[in-house]
């Protein structure tokens, strides 16, 4: 609204007030003199009271503006019909405006070294930080000061400073609040961003835009910034990136005055970790907008999945080999939803593809090269600087977290094994089974990541096994097999990937019998009851129910591992034997759940109730000898023993295409471990 427009609404409702008050006294008058209805007239006095109050706000409001004009503490607009001034709709947001207009002069002066500017500063919480607040701030700073200013503030060490500002940029450039500077602003951050300070310089001996940016993104710390801020200003961080990468990640300011190795897209990525799946998806899915020059590096035609996961590898290996970009891709991937199992299995497909590069089949045996053995190129173009060659473990912090995404996709990865298992040339996901062993060759060389996975199909073997023994389903079997499948496919990627590493292996053998000593096949009974009669055989659903399930066998592990561990139950010899005895956990409990058993067989039985018609007790009601006796019973009155038996053969066989999956360039496989 004009300026000139508001001094005459707040005019006309003065007068209005009065005027409507003494019209109501006639009509009341009238009306009563005349013996009829004064409602009417009571009415107007009504409406004349609120015109009243309202004058009143008015006249507070305009003399507020005026006050603002002349301390020009808003920004006026010029346009031919007249010039306008921004202004919040609330007095408490109008004063916050005020203040945020007032505090850029004493960010201004404290990068210079004023003391009271910095004693004034250290008086703000940068929690407090309002929306009003932080729209003025931004908006009297501008895009350029914005981010010249961290500098100063980063190499004295004022990290409270850095934060009031991150926090302001989060509020200021969210599309959702009022205090939205618009996108205008946002296109000028992108231009700073690529600007050099001191004007003129190239780092290392100056600095860019973005690197002051990479710094209020790390100071703003948990704060949320909108997906639209990631993509687009996130987006203009990694095209920067592609375009100037070299053999060295350019660091944030942080790691441009210490001595710390710093990467200015790790605060990005953990801002869009922060923000969200949506924040995330958008940051991971962004593609760089064409057309593209000719002498454009090739990485500008890839999305930003890609770049950051194959052609960046390298650089990730040299500060958090990957844990920054790994959250960022559980965050955008873990979801039930379509896109994030498009990410999960994309994501996948590049790292398999890279795998394939580590992983060499020589004579006859799996083996992964060397990281101790760093090799190097010399860049004629750059004197006396070196790169080095891809590793390994250049994305050893990814693989918890990629691990993560995949048990969140179990359902996912089974389906796509018994696809390709009968046949199948493509399937609905970018990955066919030769890739996904290649990735679980890669993830599971680490502990946490290998138990994510054990876990997660231990969960979905649960929800399977329950659902056909509660339907009293004809493809029990089926199921069995599917399931030994799977856990064949997972073992064999696990010893493969371990072969001669007899520490880990024994110590990942070790946690696989505490999950057997446990009877963690019996778990999850909480998150499944009541969900086998109407569990969905796909979709959304059926994945979160086997995330409940995984869930709930993980607060078991937790509960089990800080008490006092009970007696062996059955000790397995090997993790073949293991994963057999977990299996003939839950074929077991499902058959005491749903009451597929002969009463009569249960009589005189510890862990059964008495009276004619006994039944199995709740099992988490057992002690560790009812247990163990249960278990017994359950292998010689049910058909635990031939599905056992089957599962076992699936289970072998799976292992087998594993290892034949791992060629050398003659097409010869390695030897499937239980060969050895």
């Amino acid at each position: 609204m004009k300026l000139a427009q508001f001094e005459r609404l707040t005019q006309d409702m003065t007068k209005a007030g009065p005027q409507l008050a003494e019209l109501a006294d006639q009509l009341w008058q009238a009306l009563n003199g005349a013996g009829v209805s004064t409602a009417p007239a009571q009415e107007i006095k009504r409406i004349a009271a609120w015109a009243q109050e309202a004058a009143a706000d008015l006249r507070r409001r305009n003399t507020l503006a005026h006050d603002l004009d002349r301390r020009q503490l808003t920004f006026s607009v010029c346009r031919p019909d007249g010039n306008f001034i921004t202004l919040p709709d609330r007095y408490t947001d109008q004063v916050a405006y005020g203040e945020g207009r007032r505090l850029a002069p004493f960010l201004e002066r404290a990068a210079k070294g004023d003391r009271k500017a910095l004693e004034a500063l250290s008086r703000y919480d940068p929690n407090d930080i309002t929306p009003a607040l932080a729209k003025a701030l931004v908006e009297t700073l501008g895009a350029v000061n914005l981010l010249k200013l961290p500098a100063a503030f980063t190499i004295n060490g004022n990290r409270n400073v850095l934060a009031l500002l991150g926090r302001s940029l989060a509020l200021a450039t969210n599309p959702d609040r009022r205090a939205y500077v618009g996108d205008a602003f946002l296109t000028q951050l992108m231009e700073a961003g690529r600007t050099t300070f001191p004007p003129g310089s190239r780092p290392p001996y100056g600095y860019v835009g973005y690197q002051s940016l990479s710094t209020l993104l790390a100071a703003a710390g948990d704060t949320r910034f909108s997906p639209r801020f990631i993509n687009f200003v996130g987006g203009g961080m990694t095209d920067y990136d592609r375009t100037v990468r070299k053999y060295l990640p350019l660091p944030d300011l942080h790691g441009r005055y210490t001595s710390e190795k710093t990467d200015f897209l790790i605060p990005l990525l953990n801002a869009a970790t922060a923000s969200g799946r949506e924040g995330a998806q958008a940051l991971l899915d962004y593609r760089p907008m064409g057309p593209h020059t000719l002498d454009a590096p090739a990485s500008m035609r890839l999305s930003n999945l890609e770049y950051l996961l194959r052609d960046r590898r390298e650089l990730w290996g040299q500060t958090d080999q990957g844990a920054a970009l790994g959250k960022a891709l559980q965050t955008a991937a873990s979801g039930q939803d379509k896109d994030s199992e498009r990410l999960a299995f994309t994501a996948g497909k590049h790292l398999s593809t890279d795998a394939r590069k580590f992983y060499v089949v020589n004579n006859g045996q799996l083996k992964a090269l060397d990281q101790s053995r760093m090799e190097y190129a010399f860049d004629l173009d750059v004197k006396g600087v070196i790169a080095p060659v891809q590793g390994i473990d250049d994305l050893a912090g990814l693989r918890p977290h990629m691990a993560a995404v995949l048990a969140a996709h179990i359902t996912k990865m089974n389906d796509i094994y018994q696809s390709f298992r009968f046949g199948a040339q493509t399937g609905s996901t970018p990955m066919s089974d030769l890739d996904l062993d290649y990735l679980l060759l890669d993830v599971v060389r680490d502990a946490d990541s290998f138990d994510s996975l054990l876990r997660a199909q231990i969960a979905h073997a649960r929800v399977s096994i329950d659902t056909s023994i509660a339907r009293r389903s004809r493809h029990l079997e089926s199921v069995i097999v599917a399931q030994g499948w799977m856990f064949g496919h997972l073992m064999e990627a696990h010893a493969q990937a371990l072969r001669g590493e007899e520490t880990r292996l024994a110590a990942d053998f070790q946690r696989i019998k505490t999950y057997v000593d446990m009877a963690l096949g019996i778990g999850g009974q909480k998150a499944l009851a009541g969900a086998s009669q109407r569990f969905p055989v796909a979709g959304e659903a059926a994945g979160l129910l086997v995330n409940q399930v995984q869930a709930a066998l993980s607060s078991q592990i937790t509960k089990y591992l800080a008490g006092k561990p009970s007696g062996t139950i059955f000790a397995p010899k090997t993790n073949t034997e293991a994963i057999e005895k977990l299996l003939s956990q839950m074929i077991a409990a499902s058959v005491a759940t749903h009451g597929r058993y002969d009463p009569a067989d249960l009589k005189g039985k510890p862990f059964a109730t008495s009276g004619p018609t006994p039944r199995i007790r709740p099992l988490e009601s057992l002690t560790t000898e009812e247990l163990e006796e249960f278990l017994r019973w359950a292998s010689t009155h049910s058909d635990v023993a031939d599905l056992r038996d089957r599962f076992l053969g699936s289970m072998q066989n799976g292992m087998t295409e594993t290892a034949g999956h791992y060629r050398d360039a003659e097409g010869r496989n390695v030897a499937p471990s239980f060969q050895r």
